[in-house]
């Protein structure tokens, strides 16, 4: 039997799903031995990892099974080329489940069988998932037994014009005998998608939440029913009464490189005004009511000054400024407009800025730099690539820029069960209550993950960090989750993304988020989370009801560590092409900017203090476990809070080198010599080396790897030629190639002798993944020497490139 891709595309009846039980890896180690499968997609589940599951008793005759009463692990997706290709999988798998022999030369199809619990064909179950009937039932619940429910449907995306009019013909169809309407529908070719926005009346709805077999839920061309994409943030502020000086417009170039896609802003706030390109299409502005124009007036704020409270200058070029969501008033939250696909909206405002529309030419076209500080609520990740972050997966490569967006919040009270009372818990020490914080977060990963499109490949994702500028005010009953060191936000939405990527990538200040005893539970006693208020949180603008355009609050969360990172993207543009400095990016084509901007963002990023704690009391311990002890680490913590000023600037005894290329799959590797400073040549003294490398992969939506360019940097034996070996503090070995973003940190003391003419070699290779690569893949790359406070790495290190000092 033969598995080749289909040219005609995915057939809704050929869509097989595998559920696995046991581990997902000795599953695709089985498949691997078959070749030339290419999954849709998958799904992996977080298990308990005390729970006794797997390969544990022999089924007829077989060799070890898998017991039925067990969980299943994990989840995949495969497109059969043709209706008789599926038939016969099928007709395998029901002699394997009968105890028969495996027919000539299909051995190693039963070998994959014995890691399934189940091999079934797409059905209503996979159409219409558990999250969407909660969704459903909340809906009727809040609007009534008659209501009408609005839902988001992704059909199966058929790739020649005739089965996609068929299939879209078909579907309204369906909508029709279940009395619905479509209120909106979108193509986007590019990333396989055909959704349509659909209003259902509340007796279907009920139908399809017992998974009746009606029209929607065995429609063969609807891939998933889903609640409607939206972004909701709550409207009240506390506003502060001290005032701060507002700095004057100081205008460098009034070319923007920094976008922000969010609810419309004040935009005459005084911290505001003269600094925003608003481009507002769709006249979000007469639909806002001003003194409710909350997130997107502090999310610029934050952008172009930073937390007020720690008094940074202001940025010198305006931002980009598109409105996608309004602010309705009557105390209601901002959203995005409810007859429109919000994915269609993204998509529409980066053409328009970018290639330009119907109404004109680009309006944006240096933009490179984009902050999404917004995350569907109705769509935590679970494993399979969200239509919202393919899209910026594609629109990432396809126009070279680098989106920044937010992790997402999960507000719902963390459950703690290592205390029975809140007595207990308040009596505890810090170092404890951090502890039995850490492993409750642990526990609950499963169900506090990243909101979509926050696993999206090609972007940074930012968690938010426990810091702020605000002056600490202790309260009784109101308690700090840490102890020492600052860590995430316990509301930070936790990774790790597709395919175990490293998500989130970074952390930035998302304010010193407290939390106080909601009550105890049977399992424990549950912390809520303390709202800003004048206890915590990042100063910025903010509405207010009686028009004052000088108002000031507070605000939190991984929305405003989104702004403060995309902040720092812009200022190390900045740094880079600084004339006074050099201007390093001066015969730079602008097509590599936001590689390498991506690169410095996260290259000073560590874990710190808190992920050696966690690296030697997380399970598991022992030989053997690293790699799936740090990716849990991972989860919570990605590659750590970067020291941004650090990536901006040299120090006498630490020196920072960026490049940038380009590289086709299979070529040889690109070499970069490295000079090592002279002086650490055959002393014992603490050395370090980081390296990070940036590229946007093109994707293949068709194939479970997703990723079609894999590219890894690597130092050439850098423990023998400069003393440095691979620091345990971080993402391991395995997790750091997942992603398009390559992060490590070497560590060592060892005296060593310098060969080379005293340089390290440093390669940088491609390999193509998910399908063919026909194109050549921009990088940038970051690499940074540093040592004790006596050795002069940067003068060392300037001298042998021949560069002039600064001025």
């Amino acid at each position: 039997m033969s598995l080749r891709d289909d040219p005609d595309g995915i057939a809704p009846e050929r869509a097989l799903v595998f559920e696995v039980a046991g581990s997902i890896d000795d599953f695709n180690a089985a498949v691997s031995k078959i070749g030339g499968l290419d999954f849709l997609g998958d799904e992996e589940f977080q298990l308990d990892p005390d729970e006794d599951f797997g390969v544990i008793e022999t089924r007829k005759g077989h060799g070890p099974g898998i017991r039925k009463d067990k969980r299943i692990s994990g989840r995949l997706y495969m497109a059969m080329p043709d209706v008789q290709a599926l038939r016969h999988l099928l007709s395998l798998w029901r002699r394997y489940e009968d105890g028969e022999s495996a027919p000539y030369g299909f051995g190693p199809w039963f070998d994959v069988f014995g890691h399934l619990y189940k091999l079934r064909v797409w059905g209503p179950e996979d159409r219409i998932p558990d999250e969407t009937i909660a969704y459903l039932e909340e809906e009727l619940a809040d609007k009534g037994p008659n209501a009408t429910i609005r839902v988001e449907v992704e059909l199966w995306y058929q790739n020649t014009p005739v089965r996609r009019t068929t299939s879209q013909n078909t579907f309204a169809q369906a909508v029709t005998a279940a009395e619905g309407v479509i209120i909106d529908q979108v193509e986007i070719a590019e990333i396989g998608y055909l959704g349509r926005l659909v209003d259902l009346p509340a007796f279907e709805v009920r139908r399809l939440i017992r998974r009746e077999e009606v029209s929607l839920a065995i429609c063969d061309e609807v891939m998933m029913v889903r609640p409607q994409s939206t972004i909701e943030f709550p409207v009240h502020t506390e506003s502060l009464e001290e005032a701060m000086p507002v700095s004057p417009v100081l205008r460098g170039d009034t070319s923007p490189i920094v976008a922000i896609f969010d609810a419309m802003p004040v935009q005459n706030h005084a911290l505001l005004v003269d600094r925003l390109v608003l481009d507002d299409p769709d006249d979000f502005d007469a639909m806002s009511v001003v003194a409710e124009r909350k997130h997107g007036t502090e999310m610029a704020s934050l952008i172009l000054h930073g937390d007020r409270a720690v008094a940074e200058e202001p940025l010198s070029r305006p931002i980009y400024f598109r409105p996608v969501m309004y602010a309705p008033g009557a105390g209601n939250n901002e959203r995005p407009p409810r007859d429109q696909l919000l994915l269609d909206l993204i998509y529409r405002s980066v053409l328009r800025m970018k290639v330009g529309d119907n109404e004109g030419p680009a309006t944006a076209p240096n933009v490179f730099v984009v902050n999404l500080s917004l995350g569907d609520r109705n769509r935590p990740f679970a494993g399979i690539m969200s239509p919202w972050a393919r899209l910026l997966d594609y629109l990432a490569e396809r126009f070279s820029i680098l989106f920044i967006v937010s992790a997402g919040n999960v507000t719902e009270p963390l459950n703690v069960p290592d205390y029975s009372r809140s007595i207990d818990f308040e009596n505890a020490s810090s170092v404890e209550r951090e502890a039995a914080i850490l492993r409750a977060l642990a526990r609950q990963q499963a169900m506090r993950t990243l909101l979509s499109p926050a696993e999206s490949l090609n972007t940074i994702t930012v968690g938010a960090w426990h810091e702020d500028g605000t002056p600490v005010v202790n309260r009784t009953g109101i308690f700090s989750p840490f102890a020492d060191e600052a860590g995430p936000n316990i509301s930070s939405a936790l990774g790790l993304g597709h395919r175990k990527v490293v998500k989130p990538d970074i952390f930035m200040p998302g304010g010193r988020e407290l939390v106080r005893v909601a009550g105890n539970g049977a399992n424990g006693i549950n912390l809520r989370l303390v709202p800003p208020g004048r206890l915590y949180g990042l100063r910025c603008a903010i509405p207010d009801t009686g028009g004052d355009l000088f108002k000031e609050g507070l605000c939190s969360g991984t929305s405003a560590a989104t702004a403060l990172a995309t902040r720092a993207a812009h200022q190390i543009f900045d740094a880079l092409s600084d004339p006074d400095n050099g201007n390093l990016l001066a015969d730079v084509d602008a097509a590599f900017y936001p590689v390498i901007v991506k690169a410095m963002l996260v290259h000073r990023a560590r874990w710190g203090s808190i992920g050696e704690l966690l690296d030697h009391t997380w399970q598991p311990q022992g030989v053997g476990t690293h790699v799936v002890r740090r990716d849990g680490i991972a989860r919570l913590l990605g590659y750590g809070r970067p020291a941004v000023q650090e990536a901006m600037e040299c120090s006498a005894n630490r020196a920072t080198m960026i490049g940038y290329g380009t590289i086709s799959a299979g070529e040889d590797a690109a070499l970069y010599r490295i000079p090592l400073p002279s002086s650490l040549e055959r002393i014992v003294e603490p050395r370090a080396l980081t390296v990070s490398l940036a590229w946007f992969s093109p994707v293949n939506i068709r194939h479970q790897t997703y990723r079609r360019a894999k590219l890894e940097v690597a130092p050439v034996e850098p423990e023998t030629r400069f003393g440095v070996k691979r620091s345990s503090s971080q993402p391991s070995d395995k997790a750091v190639p997942r992603g398009s973003l390559f992060h490590v940190r070497y560590t060592g003391e060892r005296a060593v002798a310098f060969v080379d003419n005293g340089t390290l070699a440093l390669r940088v290779f491609c390999r193509e993944q998910g399908g063919p690569l026909d194109q050549s893949i921009r990088y940038g790359f970051a690499v940074t020497i540093e040592a004790g406070e006596k050795i002069p790495v940067y003068e060392e290190i300037r001298q042998a490139l021949g560069i002039r000092s600064r001025s």
